[in-house]
C-alpha cells in the first residue's frame, strides 16, 4: 500500500489516517483533513520504521527506552524531545514529537514498503475517533520532564 496520499488504515485501537513521512504533499493534505496548521499545538505522531530507529528522530531517556522495550508496538503513545539532528519541514515547527508503533498486522508492510509514517485518527477535528475493536485512542505519556505525565488514559494501563 503505497502511502504518498492520506489512507485510512486500521490500528489495535482507533481507525487512523496514514501518510509517509516522505510525502510532503500527502501530510499537508493531512493538516487540511484535520484542520490543523503549525500553530495549532496538535502535532502529528510519527510512526518510526522499526524500535531501533527511534532515537533517529527523539532523544531517548531511561523511561523512554524502558516504556519502548515493554510496551511498542502496542497502545502507547510517548510524547519525547526531537533529536536535533533530525530535519523535517512538519517536524522541524516542534520541541516535541510524539512516537508511536501500532500493534496491528498491517503496520510491519505498511513500514517496510514506505518507511516511517504519520498517523493521526481519523475522525474530524473535534470528533470522536472510529473505533475498531471498541478500544480507546492509544495511551499518551509525556516524558518532555523529569516527571512523566499522563496526558490521555487509554485502554492501556501503565505504572510511571
Amino acid at each position: 500500500m503505497n502511502l504518498q496520499v492520506v489512507t485510512t488504515v486500521p490500528t489495535e485501537t482507533v481507525e487512523g489516517y496514514a501518510v509517509a513521512l516522505n510525502s510532503e504533499q500527502g501530510i499537508r493534505d493531512l493538516m487540511k483533513i484535520k484542520d490543523r496548521d503549525f500553530d495549532s499545538g496538535k502535532i502529528f505522531t510519527l510512526v518510526p520504521e522499526s524500535k531501533t530507529a527511534i532515537s533517529k528522530y527523539v532523544i531517548l531517556s531511561k523511561t523512554a527506552k524502558k516504556l519502548i522495550k515493554q510496551y511498542f508496538p502496542g497502545e502507547l503513545t510517548l510524547i519525547l524531545k526531537k533529536n536535533p539532528t533530525f530535519h523535517h519541514f512538519y517536524y522541524d515547527h516542534f520541541d516535541t514529537i510524539g512516537i508511536r508503533i501500532p500493534d496491528h498486522p498491517i503496520f510491519p508492510k505498511l513500514l517496510k514498503e514506505n518507511g516511517a509514517l504519520i498517523l493521526t485518527s481519523a475522525n474530524p477535528k473535534g470528533g470522536t475517533p472510529k473505533s475498531i475493536t471498541g478500544h480507546l485512542p492509544s495511551t499518551i505519556v509525556d516524558l518532555t520532564s523529569k516527571t512523566p505525565k499522563i496526558l490521555r488514559q487509554g485502554n492501556l494501563i501503565i505504572n510511571l
